[in-house]
């Protein structure tokens, strides 16, 4: 077990295996699947109010602050209520998660709107309730003033930065805060910004804005990152803005493996025809012109410091009294994986078990990456895997894991795993830490429905919160099939 708990980590809390099947929280994920169907979605309760205790630690860290929830993570209404239960606010990123998160009852002064290509309307929502506007990119500042100059008000916002001197701290993909980025304004920029913000009369500026990027486990990133700011506050002032709230976004890692193992993971990605990667693929890795080696680019799948740790070791000195000196802004965080990441996992059933023309054991399963997008978001995305019907541990066969989708990039599993045992037309395999993001990119690839979600609430009950579709769901905007349904 300890040896398990070393490779995994969280979910051997909440896990029994009795007689071979799984539970998570007292659940049988097996009776679930059969009850529900497949592919499933489960998220648990009880995880989710771990992960938000651990980052009430800033109540004693660093009492001015206010969490976001980012709704974009998983926006299941159900996880939003209870979220707003517990009195934490909502990142959101267009009008429609904007009514989301208001209809979960989170009130406007706790939402904090962000996106680099806002309409007018979410624009002008934002305006009526005075809800915070992240400016992204800087012409937005221009249109936001002539929308609240219409509305015969002023508009409230902090400026998105990016631009920051920060290398290799997560997958390419998924890295906003860099020199080759889509959003924010340059933080060389930001003091002529200050004074042209000072020309737009219908502007408040009051706070600035960093999101690094997503699964982001090195604690001095964000140390490096709020440096930057509160020198930038200290500019602002000198062009009497008074900045009172500085947002470090999201993107809080966690951890998909244990720190040995995923050493290990990365080191036999490495390996030159080791064929632990698809197309022997040297998977998170590019070359490094200056060490003239390959050096890892992606994602890390082990964060160091749990949510309480990592916020107890970033605002301790120096940075406590940094923030003290320029007035202790409002400290605005909006974690989203890092709350419902590895409080979710998804049930998917085995169809075949067999081999690539090349040799190589696959196993393909009933759900695809349109319901698996964390494999479309970063390639090396890798998640713990058992069989939860008879997880008997007999000899362990390690595979690759492939979807029901009509084309080869259709792969759960660019890396090879490691199940229990051979598994068998019918088994029930389950996916952990797919709490965040996973349906990002849910279609109807194939005409296939989009999955069931069941939230299991801390007193073992299961209940049903998204409900699958059915076949007048997947056509009910093909108005040629109308009449027909």
């Amino acid at each position: 077990m300890m040896e398990e708990e070393d490779e995994w980590g969280l979910w051997d809390r909440y896990m029994d295996k009795i007689d071979g099947r799984r539970k998570v929280c007292g659940m049988d994920l097996a009776e679930l699947a059969n009850k529900y169907g497949t592919p499933l979605y489960v998220i648990f309760e009880s995880i989710i109010e771990d992960n938000y205790k651990k980052y009430k630690t800033l109540e004693k860290t660093y009492k001015n602050h206010l969490l976001c929830y980012a709704v974009k993570a998983n926006a299941t209404f159900a996880l939003l209520k209870l979220l707003s239960g517990y009195g934490v606010g909502a990142d959101v990123a267009s009008e429609y998660e904007l009514k989301f998160a208001l209809d979960a009852g989170i009130p406007p002064e706790k939402i904090r709107a962000n996106g680099n290509c806002k309409s007018d309307y979410f624009l002008e929502e934002c305006v009526k309730r005075g809800i915070i506007i992240n400016i992204d990119p800087e012409e937005e500042l221009y249109i936001l003033n002539d929308v609240a100059q219409k509305l015969g008000s002023e508009a409230r916002v902090n400026l998105r930065l990016s631009g920051f001197p920060l290398e290799n701290i997560t997958s390419p993909n998924i890295f906003t805060c860099g020199g080759w980025t889509k959003f924010g304004t340059d933080i060389r920029r930001a003091r002529d910004v200050f004074w042209n913000v000072k020309k737009l009369t219908n502007i408040n500026l009051q706070g600035l804005m960093v999101h690094l990027g997503s699964q982001v486990t090195e604690v001095n990133a964000y140390a490096d990152a709020l440096n930057i700011l509160i020198e930038l506050v200290k500019d602002a002032d000198d062009a009497g803005i008074k900045i009172e709230e500085i947002d470090l976004g999201g993107g809080f890692g966690i951890s998909y493996m244990g720190e040995k193992g995923w050493k290990e993971t990365k080191e036999k990605v490495k390996e030159a025809g080791f064929h632990r990667t698809w197309q022997d693929a040297p998977l998170g890795y590019a070359y490094d012109t200056k060490r003239e080696e390959l050096v890892w680019q992606g994602e890390e799948f082990y964060a160091p410091l749990t949510p309480d740790l990592f916020i107890e070791r970033l605002f301790s000195d120096p940075l406590q009294s940094k923030l003290k000196e320029i007035g202790s802004p409002l400290l605005v965080l909006e974690p989203g994986r890092g709350i419902v990441g590895n409080a979710g996992l998804t049930i998917f059933k085995v169809c075949h078990v067999g081999k690539t023309p090349n040799g190589q054991n696959i196993i393909h399963v009933d759900g695809g990456a349109n319901c698996n997008s964390q494999s479309i978001i970063t390639p090396e995305q890798v998640h713990r895997m058992d069989i939860i019907n008879d997880d008997k541990r007999e000899d362990p066969f390690k595979t690759f894991v492939a979807g029901n989708l009509c084309y080869t990039g259709d792969l759960l599993s660019r890396i090879k795993i490691s199940l229990g045992r051979k598994p068998m037309r019918g088994d029930f395999i389950v996916f952990y830490d797919t709490g965040a993001y996973e349906d990002f990119f849910a279609s109807n690839a194939n005409l296939f429905p989009r999955p069931a979600r069941v939230m299991v609430s801390k007193d073992g009950r299961d209940k049903l919160v998204v409900r699958r579709e059915e076949y007048t769901d997947i056509f009910s905007r093909d108005m040629g099939l109308e009449e027909m349904i």
